[in-house]
This record gives structure tokens, sequence and C-alpha cells, in this order.
């Protein structure tokens, strides 16, 4: 606690110390003091919880300890990612890889594309975390050996206690916002290289989000009806990012936009949200059955959302914008009806 004592007297009266608690009264604006002071220990791998009592703050300290990011299991399975997205890549063109294992070639645009989205998706949340002063792993992707899209995607993890309410809100936005960025020329692209074929008999129909309706009436005009969208392997990573995006920002959980609802607007209504949401999914599902299957993973990953450290006293404007900002991203990229066989 020596330490820690150090650090708090530049910044508060210490009024009373009991074991690791420390009851004092800060000189300046807590909000800020507080920051400042989770900032300082960090480095030193101490964190500490923030409760009230009358005109007082109560810190209670705990030194964290985690391994270092090991960087060999990441890259092993970017790896394994490129691999059978690259195969994902060349099946979606007819070109079948263990046949030829040359054909690999002809899924680089997907692949290039989707782990570019994926990638920026997760550096975001890392490089959030540690500008918070929360610890964090390098991404990890996620290899599938699906022949439509050959990932389950991508995570990060967090290795220490998220700080405060800010710190949630930029952190659980930041991902969402870089990989909806890197999206849309990447969709730009794909689409000015796509082609319009007609609809036939069991045909894999994509829903569209508002985002990829705009983006593809921006560069294509009208498609006639009784005519599809035939999509060029990086316009459908585009699409793929874009609907990854949406599910990461159900206001749900643990999610992002779960993180992002938690630090807007606080416990209560996290976790009403979250159950609604859940009770949503069910007549979703008979749009989508993969909605279930999202609903049944949510209950066993669990709605509710551990407390960060501290609960500021008011978030500031450019906090509140990017939850703003992040609701929009989630309304142009929800779509109830992502995948679909035509009749």
């Amino acid at each position: 606690m020596d330490e820690v004592i150090q650090v708090v007297e530049k910044y508060a009266s210490i009024v009373e110390i009991q074991g690791n608690h420390l009851k004092v009264i800060f000189h300046e604006d807590p909000d800020n003091t507080i920051k400042a002071i989770n900032k300082e220990l960090i480095s030193r791998n101490i964190v500490f919880k923030v409760t009230k009592d009358d005109d007082y703050y109560i810190l209670t300290f705990a030194r964290v300890s985690f391994k270092k990011n090991n960087i060999v299991i990441p890259i092993i399975l970017l790896l394994l990612t490129i691999f059978t997205t690259l195969i994902a890549g060349a099946l979606q063109q007819g070109f079948i890889p263990w046949e030829n294992w040359s054909y690999l070639v002809k899924g680089i645009p997907f692949s290039f594309s989707v782990i570019l989205v994926l990638g920026i998706h997760e550096l975001a949340h890392f490089l959030a975390s540690k500008k918070n002063g929360v610890a964090a792993t390098l991404p990890y992707f996620i290899p599938f050996p699906n022949p439509l899209i050959g990932t389950m995607g991508a995570f990060i993890r967090v290795k220490t206690p998220i700080s405060d309410r800010k710190s949630l809100v930029e952190i659980g936005s930041a991902g969402p916002i870089a990989g909806f960025i890197m999206a849309i020329p990447l969709t730009i692209i794909g689409l000015l290289n796509s082609s319009v074929g007609a609809i036939h008999e069991g045909m894999v129909s994509l829903g569209t989000p508002l985002i990829f309706e705009v983006l593809s009436r921006i560069c294509l005009g009208k498609i006639p009806e009784s005519y599809a969208l035939i999509l060029n392997p990086m316009a459908f990573a585009g699409w793929l990012g874009f609907f990854v995006t949406g599910l990461n920002l159900l206001p749900v959980g643990q999610l992002d936009g779960g993180h992002v609802l938690y630090g807007i607007l606080g416990t209560r209504y996290h976790n009403i949200l979250s159950k609604a949401i859940l009770i949503i999914l069910i007549p979703l599902g008979f749009l989508w059955n993969g909605w279930w299957v999202w609903a049944v993973l949510l209950l066993i990953l669990g709605t509710k959302h551990p407390e960060p450290l501290y609960e500021e006293n008011k978030l500031s404007t450019s906090t509140n914008i990017l939850g703003i900002v992040s609701l929009l991203i989630f309304i142009l990229t929800f779509v109830p009806s992502p995948i679909r066989i035509a009749p």
C-alpha cells in the first residue's frame, strides 16, 4: 500500500486507511482525478474499485497479475484462417482447391478482404483497451472449414477490469466503427466488379442491410425484378463485415453493443434491453434459424454485464456521441433475415 498511498496523496487527502481501503477527499473533479490515479497505478498492475460514502470516496485496491501476450498462438490462428478463407474464396468461384491447390490463388480477394475487416475491428478494440489502461490479448482469429466463409470471426480477451463507463463505451464502439469504415471501400470495389443474373431455384439469397442497399444503388442502380446481384468476392466480404458488425452491436450481455449500452445507460437499462433482445430473437428465428443459435449462446454466456471499477458522475459529450454513432451503425448493418434460399 505504500506505493498506492504515494500516488493517491498527489490527488487527494487521505482520511482513513484500513488494509487495502483508503477513504479520501479529492482535491479536484473526482472523475478526472480517478482517471489520473488509474493511469499511474495500472502500469504497476494495480487496480481499484471506487464507491461513495457521503462526501468521501472509498478506494479498494488490488494487485493483478497476467501473462504477457503470446504472439505464437495468434499468428498460427491467423495463418490457419487465411488458409480456410482462401479455400472458401476459391469455392465461391467454383474452383475446388483440393483438386488443384493452385486454385487457392482464386481465393485471395475474399480472404484478403475478410481478414482485413475482421483484423481492423479487433485491432481497434486492442488499441482502445491500451489507451484506456486495460490489458487485452492480441486478436485471435477463428479458422472454420466452412465452404461459404471459412471463419467464425475473431476476438480479443480483456485481461484486467475495465475502469469506468467511458472506457467501456470507447472499447466497445472502437471495433464496430473501425470495421464498418473499412468495409465500405471494400464493398464499393466489390460491387463495381459484381454482375447481375436471373434468380433461379435453390439460389442462396443474402438479406440486405441498409448500408449495403445504399452502396448498391449508388454503384449499380436499381436491380430489375426477377434478377439478383451476383456478388464479387470482395463485395461478399464487405457484406459479411457489415453483418458481423450488426451481430456484435446487438445491445445484449458483453457483446460490443452490450458494452456501449451499459456504458451509456447503466445496469438497469442494460438488464432490461438484454432480456428484451433475447425475447425478440425467438420470432426472428423463423426468418433465420441462426438467431435461435445466438439466443442459446447468449443464454449460456449470460446477459449480465460486470460493473466497471468506477461509475462516473457524468459522461462527456464525446462519449455520448460514440454511443449515438454505434446505434446508427447498428441500424445500418442489422439484417433480420441474413440468408435464405430462393424458392
